[in-house]
């Protein structure tokens, strides 16, 4: 008896974290589309989605759906900065245990028309890979991130080599953000969330011991926003990444959500690095306040 009660409680535990993710997806990735009346780029299943949230509200996981499917809509970036109006359509299945004991499905449904058909089934590949080796984590969000980068880099490279794939060596490369000891600089890291106490301790005593100011916003989604030397900047995302360098980091796909942008000689941001409440509100405010509205905007509020 007490092993069938604990499976419900882990079944409705892994839907509720379901629920959230995709309560912060469609925020994410639909702003746009409701502010303009186009199209959604992630469209889940609201029968499915329903089922669930029913389950939740009357505690009974006997009723769960078997998976609730999703379809992303993947725009790339072309090597000029620019938004291309193609793009990936991703499916996405999330079987019941989803994150807790089982990893995403994804299906590659459409490519651009410059990603060859190998490239088509090695992006699938490589996109199930990731959902894998996530287990336990939400997973989404690092799914289309990925996903964004490498065909964005297949777009820039296609008239050279489109069946190159970034390598381990060069997805831990930073040096393409500014690396100019001389002057101060900003880093935006953005990721789906940071809610666990341990590595938001972490992040703050890393910040610390790099003399970086900024701020952590916990929470769904998170946000983190370093300022100081830029050398220090790029450690502190080297660490945050994790490589064969910096161990103890959270994930390479952390560094697939940073952003960089050199200042003057003087700090904008407070000196002292500090955590905020799970307020991107506030954080918008502070930013206000520090004239880096500008970035706040183009670097966090333009994710997606």
């Amino acid at each position: 008896m007490v092993g069938v009660e604990a499976a419900a409680s882990g079944i409705l535990d892994a839907l509720d974290r379901v629920v959230l993710e995709v309560e912060a997806m469609d925020a994410i990735c639909n702003a746009d589309a409701e502010e303009n009346d186009g199209d959604k780029e992630f469209v889940v299943s609201q029968q499915a989605l329903g089922q669930a949230q029913s389950c939740l509200d009357e505690a009974n996981a006997s009723d769960a759906p078997s998976q609730i499917d999703i379809e992303a809509f993947v725009r790339t970036e072309a090597c000029d900065g620019n938004t291309s109006n193609d793009g990936v359509r991703l499916r996405m299945s999330l079987p019941l245990g989803y994150p807790t004991t089982h990893s995403a499905s994804v299906t590659v449904v459409h490519t651009p028309k410059f990603v060859t058909r190998s490239n088509h089934d090695t992006l699938s590949s490589k996109l199930q890979a990731i959902a894998n080796d996530l287990i336990g984590s939400e997973a989404m969000m690092s799914i289309i991130s990925e996903c964004r980068n490498i065909v964005s880099d297949w777009e820039c490279n296609s008239s050279d080599n489109i069946d190159a794939i970034p390598s381990e060596a060069e997805d831990d490369d930073v040096t393409s953000l500014p690396n100019n000891p001389a002057c101060i600089s900003r880093r935006w890291i953005w990721v789906h969330h940071i809610t666990n106490n341990d590595r938001r301790k972490q992040i703050v005593i890393e910040a610390n011991e790099l003399n970086l100011g900024g701020y952590l916003k916990a929470g769904y989604p998170g946000v983190v926003v370093i300022e100081g030397d830029a050398v220090a900047c790029d450690d502190f995302v080297v660490w945050i990444k994790g490589n064969k360098s910096r161990p103890g980091g959270f994930g390479r796909n952390w560094g697939h959500h940073v952003r960089g942008e050199a200042t003057a000689e003087q700090r904008q941001l407070p000196e002292a690095f500090e955590e905020l409440e799970d307020d991107m509100g506030l954080l918008g405010s502070l930013c206000r306040e520090s004239n880096v509205e500008d970035e706040f905007r183009e670097f966090i509020l333009q994710q997606k």
